[in-house]
């Protein structure tokens, strides 16, 4: 039975990492999807000050969410493994 809920752990932390990586990855893209929206919300036009901002308090905001959730789904694959591991 604890090897099937290590087992269950495992994959889950693999999906957290998996998410947390393409969050990491995708922040970006996601930065300058949201300074684009800012424009069309605004009438077409804004400050360009208030548009990099935008852009990079979102980017930042994904980036470190992604992180965060990669670094705790590494984590939790390690001892979900080294757990497996000393199963055997």
């Amino acid at each position: 039975m604890k090897k099937k809920a290590a087992t269950i752990s495992l994959l889950l932390m693999i999906a957290l990492f998996i998410i947390g990586l393409d969050l990491l990855f995708t922040s970006t893209s996601i930065g300058q999807n949201a300074g684009s929206q800012a424009i069309r919300n605004n009438g077409g036009s804004m400050d360009t000050a208030s548009y990099e901002y935008i852009i990079n308090s979102t980017a930042t905001n994904y980036r470190t969410g992604g992180m965060v959730i990669s670094l705790v789904g590494g984590f939790g694959m390690l001892l979900s493994g080294f757990f497996i591991y000393k199963e055997l």
